[in-house]
């Protein structure tokens, strides 16, 4: 007889995982089906600051912070120039990702997902209401009868793809060392026409990849091993007089970044890589991915528990994965029209394309007014009505936009801004501000966030205090 279970993920990764442990938190029935056995290498083995907040959000975060995996704490950097980036708080991770997959699958198997491991779907079938999938695990066959499909098998995918690349193609070869004499912290390095990126793994291998343009690996000489050992000597990733050997065998892998413009439907989600990629040069591919995993679970529980807001579930969720392909593209064209301003290489032009770099500050960003200045709200205020994540769910909230601002926005914190902008009349000082937003906040914080108002450009000084504050110098 066939097992019913609300959601079938497909793909234990990161993404599966977080996205499976936060539904089961929200009462919801999960099994989990990952082909491989853990632990296993895998790319992205350094992590970003943002990584362990997100895992704690799930409970997850004192199991990782209790691994004991190293902390980034310098990265040597040789880009437009060269220089070593130093975080002291080492908010970093350098990991084991055969280990700390297993971690986060064990972690959601103790949330109460019924794990399928390893194992592959053999059927995956669309019907009237839902999905029927069968499913090989162990030298049996297993059929689940599911209301809704998660894809989280990454790259590969398992649901039909409708991907838009947002970037020139891009391929990265890798290979594992070990020996003496090995770097012992991350490095990034701009080539000729690539770039390069060397890690230093927690059980003393170092991973060296190289992220060039397919076109370009056809045009050298020679095979996939002689081309590979020429690029990474032409770089600093083995110092001279390292004593390494190769573990294992050099792997080219796809590295173009992409959206899915079918991530999500009625019966449907696609998370992490399945999803979204993003430019490598980010670093930041699995915080991206637990970011939609998250995103991605409050909507499939709206999309199962209030039919009623399943448009505004979708819209959300495409929504705010476009903006993330948006903004990181910005930023990834900036990084590199920094190196494409003294290389002629087709790689660097083609992703320096249209950059527009960035001030060092945003402007008024320092910007900050006595308590008593009068201010009016700016012209360019609008309040729209928008989907945003209320608690469990996905609903329609006011939000404001204003030329400033890259996006948008529903809340500063936990506090809607609607509300707050639509106390402000012409006049009223900071502390006048402060005091009728009380009780629903603190006025110390209502002092902040109208700093932050002025500092966007969203509330601005009347012409008659503006004139006084120049007088006085302010």
């Amino acid at each position: 007889m066939p097992t019913t279970t609300d959601i079938c993920i497909i793909g234990g990764g990161p993404a599966g995982c977080v996205l499976g442990a936060r539904l089961a938190q929200f009462g919801l029935s999960v099994c989990l089906v990952e082909a491989e056995a853990f632990p296993r290498r895998h790319l992205g083995e350094s992590l970003s600051p943002g990584v362990i907040p997100l895992l704690a959000s799930i409970g997850a975060g004192s199991a990782i912070e209790s691994a004991g995996y190293p902390r980034v704490r310098k990265v040597s950097v040789r880009w437009e120039a060269q220089r070593e980036r130093e975080d002291p708080n080492g908010q970093g991770m350098l990991v084991d990702r055969g280990h700390f997959d297993r971690l986060l699958v064990e972690h959601a198997r103790g949330c109460g997902l019924r794990i399928l491991q390893p194992a592959t779907v053999e059927k995956l079938e669309r019907r009237t209401s839902g999905w029927s999938i069968v499913v090989r695990a162990e030298c049996r066959m297993t059929e689940l009868e599911v209301r809704l499909v998660a894809d989280a098998s990454g790259r590969a995918g398992v649901l039909r793809r409708c991907r838009c690349r947002t970037g020139p193609q891009t391929l990265a070869l890798h290979a594992y060392w070990m020996g003496k004499g090995l770097p012992d912290q991350p490095q990034i390095e701009a080539g000729t026409a690539e770039w390069f990126w060397g890690v230093p793994l927690p059980d003393g291998v170092y991973n060296t990849l190289v992220f060039l343009d397919p076109r370009d690996l056809r045009a050298m000489q020679g095979t996939l091993t002689t081309k590979f050992h020429r690029l990474i000597a032409a770089s600093s990733l083995l110092p001279s007089g390292v004593n390494a050997r190769l573990v294992g065998r050099i792997q080219a892998v796809d590295a173009t970044p992409y959206l899915d413009e079918e991530c999500v439907t009625e019966d449907s989600i696609k998370v992490g890589d399945a999803a979204l990629a993003l430019d490598p040069i980010s670093s930041s591919g699995v915080q991206k991915a637990l970011q939609s995993a998250l995103a991605g679970s409050v909507v499939v529980n709206t999309l199962l528990q209030r039919p009623r807001a399943q448009a505004l579930a979708r819209q959300f969720y495409r929504e705010s994965l476009w903006e993330a392909s948006t903004r990181h593209r910005a930023w990834a064209r900036g990084h590199y029209a920094l190196v494409a301003a003294n290389r002629s290489a087709r790689f660097w032009r083609e992703r320096a394309e249209a950059a527009t770099l960035p001030d060092a500050a945003p402007l008024g960003a320092e910007a900050t007014v006595p308590p008593d200045a009068a201010l009016r709200l700016s012209p360019g205020v609008e309040i729209v009505e928008l989907p945003c994540v209320v608690d469990r769910f996905i609903e329609a909230r006011p939000a404001v936009r204003h030329p400033s601002l890259a996006s948008p926005v529903a809340y500063l914190g936990e506090v809607e801004l609607a509300p707050l902008l639509r106390r402000v009349r012409s006049g009223m000082t900071p502390r006048d501000l402060a005091r009728s937003w009380m009780p629903r906040v603190p006025p110390r914080k209502g002092l902040a966030i109208t700093q932050w108002l002025v500092s966007r450009g969203l509330l601005v000084l009347q012409a008659d205090a503006r004139v006084a504050m120049e007088g006085s110098g302010a």
